[in-house]
């Protein structure tokens, strides 16, 4: 397929900018691997550049400006850049804006914005947590029926998450209480261990599910320390610990958010001609973008059959999941509340 003429005269390119930095072996890496298939997949027909920005903000417009004014025919970045597309993306109609786990608020014509259903990874997350709280013969197992979350900040689009993670849990587990904490932080592993230790301990949770970022990496530090289950997310985060199997051989499974395919797909449909500025997508299960990483044997046959009717359910738009982004703060609290094991 052509090149769109703007890109004809030279290489295609195409720029990430990442919120934070990598190494947080989840959403941020995710991104990078995207861009790694990009090369792979074009080699010297299409240039590719990623930078770190970090937590400063104030670094964001500026770096979407430069990349625009540099003629980049795709620029990649994430929800975080929201305020800052929507301040810059007009002024440069030939470089493709691709936001990525967000929608942005206006309409503009070169910006393309993809929302993961998120809610359906907490779902996935929470229905094997509510099978595992109720399986029999495993000695890490207690009778309670407490699993545990643990979100990097009480946001909208960590608690898309949460209220996901509590009606899958709902759905597999109705007498079921979920202990719940959150990070305020998306780098702060000690916090997230301790708080993941006093859901084990205090709260007596079988399961903890994350959605920490790479504070969450804490979560699996404490489930190694007291023997527990955990879940991972965005990335097969048991994959991470290969070389430790104190962790890897705890971790059940992880939702996996495929922001890699996402943003290949992206950019080759971009390359291809296709014009993908202007459209809000939102992908989920039944796009192949949110998924089981694979199971850990420490679920039980049973169960793992189990969950692949949760996912055909969902596939299917049988499950009833919700979005905290079509809920008020209001209804966030009721639901949180009616399971809240550290109130019933």
């Amino acid at each position: 397929a052509a090149l769109p003429a703007a890109a004809q005269s030279k290489p295609a390119s195409v720029f990430l900018l990442i919120s934070g930095s990598l190494g947080d072996k989840g959403f941020n890496d995710s991104a990078k691997a995207g861009l790694d298939m990009i090369k792979q997949k074009f080699g010297d027909k299409v240039t590719v550049k990623y930078t770190e920005l970090g937590a400063d903000t104030a670094k964001y417009a500026p770096a979407l400006e430069d990349a625009g004014a540099e003629g980049y025919t795709v620029v990649l970045c994430s929800n975080n850049f929201n305020n800052a597309v929507s301040e810059v993306a007009a002024r440069y109609p030939k470089t493709l804006y691709v936001m990525y786990d967000g929608w942005i608020k206006d309409e503009i014509a070169n910006v393309h914005s993809i929302m993961y259903k998120n809610p359906e990874a907490g779902y996935l997350a929470g229905a094997l947590a509510g099978l595992m709280t109720q399986a029999k013969g495993d000695a890490k197992l207690n009778p309670e029926h407490v699993v545990g979350f643990l979100g990097g900040r009480d946001i909208t689009g960590i608690n898309d998450f949460l209220v996901g993670f509590i009606a899958g849990a709902q759905k597999t587990d109705p007498a079921v209480k979920v202990i719940y904490n959150y990070v305020n932080s998306f780098t702060d592993t000690a916090k997230a261990k301790d708080q993941a230790l006093l859901q084990y301990g205090t709260y007596k949770a079988d399961v903890i599910y994350h959605a920490a970022g790479r504070a969450g990496l804490g979560l699996f530090d404490a489930a190694a320390e007291t023997g527990k289950y955990a879940i991972g997310v965005d990335t097969d985060q048991a994959a991470l610990f290969g070389n430790e199997p104190a962790k890897s051989g705890l971790i059940l499974t992880s939702t996996m958010k495929r922001v890699d395919l996402t943003l290949f797909s992206a950019v080759q449909r971009a390359l291809a001609g296709e014009k993908l500025g202007g459209q809000k997508v939102y992908v989920g299960a039944a796009e192949g973008v949110i998924a089981y990483a694979p199971f850990n044997k420490a679920i039980p046959a049973s169960v793992q059959k189990q969950l692949e009717g949760v996912i055909a359910d969902i596939k299917a738009g049988k499950a009833k999941i919700p979005s905290a982004f079509a809920m008020s703060a209001d209804e966030i609290n009721k639901l949180r509340d009616a399971v809240n094991a550290a109130k019933n």
